[in-house]
C-alpha cells in the first residue's frame, strides 16, 4: 500500500530504533536481568518448584516441599569466622552474621575491608563465594516456607481498608492461588516493563502519524484528490494506512517487550497464578502472569490506536510542524499518565477494576468517533 510506505519510512524506522536504544539504556535496562546473581538464583529455585509440583501447589504438596527443605550446615567460611578472635570480638560468629552486620552499617569502612581481606586470604574468595551462594539458597528456602505458612493463614496484611467485595476476593485467592511458585522479583520486574513499554508504544505510534499528516497537508494532495469522485476514497486509504501502521508499530513494541521479558524469566512462569504469596500481589481476577500481561498490552494497543486516530483527525487541519507538535503535547501527557500510572498494576485489589479498561476503550471510542465524523465531512466536500 503506497500510503503505508509513506508512513513507515526507513528514516523513521531508524529514528524509532535509535530512540528505543536511548530509552532502553536510560530507563528499561536496570529492569532487565542479563547477568547471574541472587535474582536469577531465586528464579531458578522457583522454576524447580514449578517443574516438580506444577503451577500451583496444593496444601499436601506444600507439606512435601517443606519436608524437602535442607538442613543448614556451617561451611568452611562459618567455621573460620567462629574460631577467629577478631570476628568474635565484634559478636560475629558466622557468614550470615557478618553479612547482616555489614548491611546494617555497624562497622566502619576500615573494619569491613580488614575483615574481608582477612577472610579472602585465609579461606580464599572462591570458597567464600560458594558459601554465600549456599546461604542464599538456604535463605530462599526459609523465605518460601515462611511465606507459604504465613500467607495461608493471614492472606496479605499490606492491603487495608478493603471493600466487602475485595475482601471476598482476598479469601478466594488465599484458598489456592497463594500457593503459586511465581517469584516476586519476576512479577515486579514484569510490571515495570509493562509500564515503560506501554508509554513507549503510545508515543511511538503517534510519532509515525503526525509527520505523515503534516507532510500530506503541505503537499495539498488531499484537496486535489477530493476534486474527483474516485479520489474521495483517498480518506479511507489514508485512514487504513494509519491504522495499519499503528498496529505494525504496536506489534514491533510487543516483540521488543518479549525480548526483555524473556531475559526476566517471565515466560518461565507464564501460566502460573500471579496472585501468589511470593509476588505479594492480589488482583481482582484469578489472572495468570500471562493473561495479566496480555490484558495490559491489549489495553495499551487500544489506547495507542485511539490516540493515533485523534492525532490523524487533528493534524488533518494542520500544515505546520510547530502547530502539530504543540497538539502532540496533550497526547504525550496522556501516554505518560495512562501507561506510566493508570496501567501500572491496574488490576490490583486496592484499585478500581474498571477504570483502566474504561479509559483505554474510551480513547479508542473517541478516536473512532472523530474519524467517522471527519469521514462524513469529507464526503460532503464539493467537487470542482
Amino acid at each position: 500500500m503506497p500510503e503505508l510506505r509513506k508512513i513507515i519510512t526507513l528514516k523513521k524506522l531508524l529514528l524509532f530504533l535509535v530512540f528505543f536504544l536511548i530509552y532502553f539504556l536510560m530507563v528499561i535496562k536496570p529492569y532487565v536481568m542479563m547477568y547471574e546473581g541472587s535474582w536469577q538464583m531465586e528464579a531458578d529455585f522457583a522454576k524447580e518448584i514449578k517443574v516438580q509440583y506444577g503451577t500451583a501447589l496444593s496444601p499436601e504438596e506444600f507439606a512435601m516441599l517443606k519436608a524437602q527443605k535442607p538442613v543448614y550446615e556451617p561451611g568452611e567460611t562459618d567455621i573460620f569466622i567462629a574460631g577467629n578472635p577478631e570476628y568474635t570480638s565484634l559478636q560475629i560468629y558466622s557468614l550470615r552474621e557478618l553479612l547482616e552486620v555489614i548491611s546494617e552499617r555497624k562497622l566502619t569502612l576500615e573494619e569491613e575491608n580488614r575483615l574481608w581481606f582477612q577472610l579472602y586470604e585465609e579461606v580464599t574468595s572462591e570458597v567464600v563465594m560458594s558459601d554465600m551462594e549456599g546461604l542464599i539458597i538456604f535463605d530462599m528456602w526459609d523465605y518460601y516456607i515462611d511465606s507459604y505458612e504465613q500467607e495461608a493463614i493471614r492472606g496479605d496484611v499490606r492491603y487495608e481498608n478493603l471493600t466487602a467485595l475485595a475482601n471476598e476476593r482476598v479469601k478466594e485467592r488465599n484458598q489456592e492461588e497463594v500457593y503459586s511458585p511465581c517469584p516476586g522479583n519476576v512479577a515486579e520486574y514484569n510490571f515495570t516493563l509493562l509500564r515503560y513499554f506501554s508509554v513507549f508504544m503510545m508515543l511511538g505510534t503517534t510519532f509515525f502519524v503526525m509527520p505523515y499528516m503534516v507532510s500530506e497537508n503541505r503537499s495539498r494532495m488531499p484537496a486535489l484528490q477530493c476534486s474527483f469522485q474516485k479520489g474521495r476514497t483517498y480518506y479511507q486509504n489514508r485512514l487504513s494506512a494509519v491504522v495499519g501502521a499503528v498496529l505494525v508499530i504496536a506489534i514491533a513494541v510487543c516483540i521488543l517487550y518479549a525480548v526483555c521479558a524473556k531475559q526476566d524469566r517471565v515466560f518461565t512462569f507464564w501460566n502460573c497464578p500471579i496472585a501468589g504469596f511470593a509476588s505479594g500481589f492480589i488482583g481482582w481476577l484469578p489472572w495468570t502472569l500471562g493473561s495479566y500481561t496480555v490484558s495490559l498490552l491489549l489495553l495499551a494497543i487500544l489506547a495507542s490506536v485511539g490516540l493515533s486516530l485523534l492525532v490523524f483527525v487533528v493534524t488533518g487541519f494542520l500544515s505546520s510542524y510547530v502547530s502539530a507538535i504543540a497538539w502532540q503535547l496533550p497526547v504525550a501527557a496522556f501516554s505518560c499518565l495512562y501507561g506510566g500510572f493508570l496501567l501500572f498494576k491496574a488490576g490490583e485489589i486496592n484499585k478500581p477494576l474498571f477504570i483502566a479498561p474504561a479509559v483505554g476503550i474510551g480513547i479508542l471510542a473517541a478516536g473512532l468517533t472523530a474519524v467517522f465524523l471527519q469521514g462524513k465531512r469529507e464526503k460532503k466536500k464539493d467537487m470542482v
